[in-house]
């Protein structure tokens, strides 16, 4: 049997040759024509691997998908300018339906159609933009640091890509950024020591402060912020001040203003869409008619993916955590207040004199009562952020829910990269942003734009990348 099969190779290849030979080469004399079709034939079949490798890539390459969700095993080759521009020009149709408005949908949309102008992008949420979901209710503290004082995997990339997208979203909402600094607080030796070098290694956004620092109180405003906050909280050793692209975000102003930017550029449609879970709008079958119009689709919904059960949580290395923070409205507060984080974080929020403490870190099933969140929250921030507890009232508690992945080397990294799912052919996952969402979720999406639209090319993280399918 092989041999027939080669020989009917043979067959087909010499008969294939000839033809576009005899074409090709356009003689007069029938003689002269043969004889050089025959030559070609000879000195080609002396490597017929190659040439049955060209011709399958021809074949190949007449047939092949750019959504295709087979892209994985093909990551890694770099494809020539001639191929790319066919990739970008056969892109221009494509529709594709982001489910889930957060940081990683609105990421995903936004690289999209910076890389893909022509294409159609539909987001799927169950609420309108900027109002629901983790993203919305998250603190909002922009900055590539571990809470160890060490620059987290990726974390100056991160900083700039982010910063890029807050770009963006500041051309069409006022309040994106509150602050431009922010302050990682240290209660020991230990830690002051940590934060200190941390300055010496990063002084390019770092900056070590003592509490009797000669420059506090002087300079811009929120210098006098400092120097009322070091004379009231004689707990703190030291802070270390980040600025020069740490931020403090408005996060519904932000994501109300990346989306507008989104539905600004291309040439494509933009529409968002909401949809109410419930059982007769959550079954399979509904979610398959619902996305069967769309070339391709990217779940990008957070904990909303595995509470509706859209993906099965347990085919991911991931854990859906509660976290719950308290918003309060400080009693005469002359100067705004800034962003301090030690373990738990007091950050300001978009009204002047209000702040927002948390988050709570819950694994059971039972969410705590309100009483709880405030006794937790309270024990855990008063002994450097004294102010608020002393001198506010509280307005309300806000909750959300978020993936968090599993630990590996490089810490919690996101889930990203294209899946099986019975719901739609061509589908694509981005979740697991964890506690590193405002960080993380410029570059990811960046990366996840680059496998869907095929532009990754051997310098790419993708190894690093594909970590959770080995959990």
């Amino acid at each position: 049997m092989e041999r027939n099969g080669r020989l009917s190779i043979n067959r087909f290849l010499c008969l294939y040759i000839i033809a576009n030979t005899t074409q090709f080469l356009g003689f007069t004399s029938r003689t002269e024509q043969n004889r050089s079709g025959l030559l070609m034939v000879a000195a080609l079949l002396m490597d017929k691997r190659t040439l049955r490798k060209q011709c399958y890539s021809l074949a190949g390459r007449e047939r092949r998908n750019p959504f295709s969700s087979r892209v994985n095993s093909r990551i890694g080759d770099c494809s020539s300018d001639k191929n790319t521009s066919r990739q970008q020009h056969s892109l221009m149709a494509h529709r594709v339906v982001v489910i889930g408005g957060g940081l990683a949908g609105l990421s995903t949309a936004y690289h999209l159609l910076e890389k893909s102008p022509s294409s159609d992008i539909t987001i799927i949420d169950q609420q309108s933009p900027g109002a629901g979901g983790a993203s919305a209710v998250a603190g909002g503290l922009l900055h590539p640091l571990s809470p160890k004082g060490k620059l987290a995997y990726k974390g100056i990339e991160g900083l700039a890509t982010s910063n890029k997208l807050i770009q963006a979203a500041s051309q069409f909402e006022d309040n994106v950024v509150l602050r431009n600094k922010i302050y990682r607080i240290a209660m020991n030796e230990a830690t002051a020591d940590r934060f200190q070098k941390t300055a010496v290694d990063f002084p390019e956004f770092a900056t070590w402060m003592e509490p009797d620092c000669s420059t506090i109180g002087k300079g811009d405003d929120d210098d006098a912020w400092e120097g009322q906050y070091f004379s009231r909280e004689k707990n703190v050793l030291g802070a270390l001040k980040l600025s020069n692209g740490c931020k403090v975000l408005h996060m519904e102003s932000y994501l109300k203003g990346l989306w507008s930017y989104c539905e600004s550029i291309g040439s494509g449609t933009k529409k968002w869409t909401t949809y109410e879970d419930n059982d007769s709008t959550n079954s399979d079958e509904t979610w398959k008619e619902r996305l069967a119009e769309y070339d391709c689709v990217v779940f990008a919904a957070g904990s909303g993916l595995f509470q509706s059960s859209l993906l099965n949580q347990t085919e991911y290395p991931i854990t859906l955590v509660r976290g719950q923070s308290i918003e309060m409205t400080m009693k005469d507060e002359q100067i705004g207040w800034n962003a301090i984080l030690c373990g738990k974080y007091v950050n300001p929020l978009l009204e002047k004199g209000r702040v927002n403490i948390g988050a709570t870190h819950e694994w059971k099933e039972e969410a705590l009562t309100p009483d709880e969140v405030e006794a937790e929250l309270k024990e855990r921030s008063y002994d450097f952020a004294s102010g608020p507890w002393d001198n506010g009232t509280i307005d309300r508690i806000t909750c959300g829910y978020r993936v968090q992945s599993n630990r590996g080397p490089k810490g919690r990294l996101p889930i990203v990269g294209n899946i099986e799912s019975s719901l739609h052919h061509n589908s694509w996952v981005f979740t697991g942003l964890s506690g590193r969402g405002i960080l993380y979720h410029g570059i990811y999406g960046d990366l996840l734009s680059n496998l869907i639209l095929e532009k990754t090319s051997k310098d790419s993280d993708i190894e690093t990348m594909n970590w959770w399918r080995c959990q």
